[in-house]
């Protein structure tokens, strides 16, 4: 990943470099319910299907939302159900390459292949883990002119956005 102090640019920035590496899969033959409980246990949006261990399609929770409604069966096998063909993207293309192909095709999650073989995910969550790279740059770049008590307060907001906490609101007495 890129240091707080390196140039971040969208166009020359590779997918590799914020991609999720770890993803989970499950085989296209395998039951619904077996699908469900993997995005449950990992506490995940998305399980990436996989047929003779090549990605084929998708199940998100948009898909599992429209199997209810459809009132699908849990044995379904997960490949009659998921999302396809399979939007990916290499891990050699670009950042802009990939927010530019996610907003074109609406999707949330872009499977990273190389060689027709899975090698990451890059997703939104991922997406704002660099938006809040992006914004540590700037502040940092802007810090030397601002008052000291001003720089701490962004300190303090830094931190509380690379920690995932919410940013506390100060009360101005009404």
């Amino acid at each position: 990943m890129a240091t707080p102090n390196s140039q971040l640019t969208l166009i020359d920035t590779t997918v590799a470099s914020f991609m999720t590496k770890h993803v989970t899969t499950i085989d296209s033959e395998k039951p619904l319910s077996d699908c469900v409980r993997l995005l449950k246990e990992h506490k995940i949006g998305s399980v990436v299907v996989l047929e003779n261990d090549n990605p084929v399609g998708i199940f998100t929770e948009r898909d599992l939302i429209r199997v209810v409604a459809e009132k699908e069966s849990l044995d379904s096998k997960v490949g009659q159900v998921m999302s396809k063909p399979l939007t990916t993207i290499s891990s050699t293309a670009t950042l802009w390459d990939a927010i530019s192909l996610m907003g074109r095709r609406d999707i949330r999650r872009l499977p990273v292949v190389e060689k027709g073989k899975l090698v990451g995910i890059f997703t939104e969550k991922d997406l704002f883990r660099l938006i809040i790279t992006r914004q540590n740059l700037i502040l940092e770049s802007v810090a030397e002119y601002l008052p000291a008590t001003t720089r701490e307060q962004l300190k303090g907001l830094v931190t509380q956005l690379e920690t995932g906490g919410p940013p506390t609101r100060r009360s101005n007495g009404s």
